[in-house]
């Protein structure tokens, strides 16, 4: 697992070889021992369903869920002209399954995962999640025994992310105070010379 976190997106991305993929969905979908790129093309929506049903996932210390949608990235060259694979083939090739989140009314101040997928894999089976951000890099590894983890990304106590986090909100309020100011010289202009011409009429009526 490869998590990127920025103020307002996360991303994460997973990487499994075919083979751990068929422990949680059926793919075979004929039986035949084999696997076609269509066939793994068509359990894309069962992988990710899955996926969210396995792996728990908090933002802010709100539970959320990975998401519907989700890029899957086949690793070899390609792909779609492969055909089918025996088991021996497709275990030793990977896929990428990619989840973005957009948070945009708030900074991204933490996130909790937690993987619930070990009873599939078997207790010896063990993830590698790697976590970058602002060109630092953390490991952290996820087992049956250690199967969870909650990342601080201090978004919320830098004080660079807050400065740029104010100037969205002061461009703002000067775009909606601009629109007035040129308009107001005129406006006393013509107050000025409205009141002038009742003032001469006034001395013609006198």
């Amino acid at each position: 697992m490869r998590v990127r976190p920025s103020p307002h997106q996360l991303e994460i991305r997973l990487t499994f070889n075919i083979l751990t993929l068929t422990r949680f969905v059926g793919i075979d979908a004929n039986r035949d021992g084999s696997l076609s790129m269509t066939e793994l093309d068509a359990a894309q929506l069962a992988i990710v369903e899955y996926l969210n049903q396995h792996i728990q996932f908090e933002i802010n210390q709100q539970k959320a869920a990975l998401g519907r949608q989700a890029r899957f990235e086949y690793l070899w060259p390609d792909p779609m002209k492969t055909p089918p694979m025996s088991e021996y083939e497709y275990a030793a090739r990977n896929v990428d399954v990619t989840f973005t989140h957009s948070i945009t009314d708030r900074l991204l101040e933490d996130f909790w995962i937690g993987f619930e997928i070990f009873e599939q894999t078997g207790p010896m089976q063990t993830i590698r999640g790697i976590y970058e951000q602002d060109g630092q890099i953390e490991e952290v590894p996820f087992s049956v025994q250690e199967p969870e983890y909650l990342y601080d990304t201090g978004f919320a106590d830098d004080p660079f992310v807050q400065e740029a986090e104010k100037k969205p909100a002061q461009t703002s309020n000067q775009q909606v105070q601009w629109p007035f100011w040129p308009v107001f010289p005129a406006l006393v202009a013509l107050i000025f010379l409205f009141r002038r011409t009742i003032a001469r009429h006034r001395r013609t009526w006198q």
